[in-house]
């Protein structure tokens, strides 16, 4: 199958759906044959949205599900280096904070320093739960987090080869996609600029309900608070382009002042407890911010990212925020 594939790709041609499922069932079943050129062509060319939704599909149907009704997501492709902090990790606990099921889907570090599960695991935060479990958390504390390693057999039978690759690959992209718990309300961001559009695409063809793709001109996979953000918004009315510029949602100048860098798990432990405490009002805080407030957003607490900034900031003032931290260490 995958020899058939790549002599599709090579030729110019694009992966069905169908195809692309395929494609990670046959590499997933150790199929090796023209694996590492088939993903590395599908990376040169650009992977496109009917074979980013057939390999995202795929993943979805052969991951350990965690049932617990319609809640929300924010994560990324990673991409910037491990520059930032985990700044869609603590916006997790602000949105959590602010009354919306977060089911926060993460990993250990790939391209940085510090992923969300390593962050997590430093601030105590147990990594192995049950499924079932899992999904009593969401429900009844509001959070929690779901750990990729654990859910995602297809994911822990292609790692080798994604080691040996040692390049970006569709699973890089497609695995935030897979959230365990089917997430309907997702913002998430992308490494680059002009995958924003086509990934809206593909959380419409995997059934988000709503939500926002985002890239920052500072190279971030998130809503930067130092720079314009290119976004694309989902709702049930389609798609749009928007920008989000931190200097019209952020009133306070000090939340657009500092840096965003981060550091190993011990240094990003501490910003987000900083930011989770409400000690912080740097840039840090107005990332944060603006992350929360707009998969408040998306989860339908307000009409636009901006009218959801009061309830992310009330969030961690009233200490909302920290507590979800708290019960999930628990």
């Amino acid at each position: 199958m995958l020899n058939e594939a790549l002599k599709k790709v090579i030729a110019g041609g694009v992966l069905t759906e169908s195809e692309s499922a395929a494609m990670v069932e046959a590499i997933a079943d150790g199929e090796n044959m023209c694996a590492a050129g088939l993903l590395a062509a599908l990376a040169m060319r650009g992977e496109s949205v009917s074979e980013m939704t057939g390999a995202a599909g795929f993943l979805r149907d052969r991951m350990t599900a965690v049932d617990a009704g319609d809640c929300a997501d924010i994560v990324g492709t990673g991409g910037d280096g491990g520059r930032s902090f985990n700044i869609s990790t603590a916006a997790s606990f602000v949105a959590a904070g602010a009354g919306v099921r977060m089911a926060k889907h993460g990993n250990r570090a790939v391209s940085g320093k510090c992923g969300a599960a390593d962050v997590l695991e430093e601030l105590g935060v147990p990594l192995n739960g049950e499924p079932e479990k899992l999904a009593d958390s969401i429900r009844g504390n509001g959070i929690a987090f779901l750990f990729a390693r654990n859910l995602h057999p297809v994911m822990a039978k292609v790692a080798p080869l994604r080691r040996d690759l040692g390049i970006r690959t569709i699973f890089n992209l497609v695995g935030p996609l897979a959230n365990p718990a089917r997430a309907v309300y997702m913002v998430v961001g992308v490494y680059h600029e002009r995958l924003v559009m086509p990934f809206a695409e593909v959380l419409r063809n995997l059934g988000v309900r709503s939500g926002f793709v985002v890239h920052s001109e500072d190279g971030l996979d998130e809503i930067s608070s130092l720079a314009v953000t290119h976004a694309a918004a989902l709702s049930p009315d389609g798609i749009r382009e928007l920008v989000i510029d931190p200097k019209e949602l952020l009133d306070d100048p000090a939340l657009r002042e500092g840096t965003l860098a981060g550091g190993d798990k011990s240094e990003n432990s501490r910003i987000l407890l900083d930011i989770l405490s409400g000690r912080d009002h740097t840039a840090k805080r107005g990332a944060v911010l603006l992350n929360a407030a707009a998969i408040c957003a998306a989860a339908g607490l307000g009409d636009s990212i901006q009218s959801c900034i009061p309830f992310a900031a009330q969030s961690i003032d009233s200490g909302a925020a920290l507590d979800k931290l708290r019960r999930l260490r628990a």
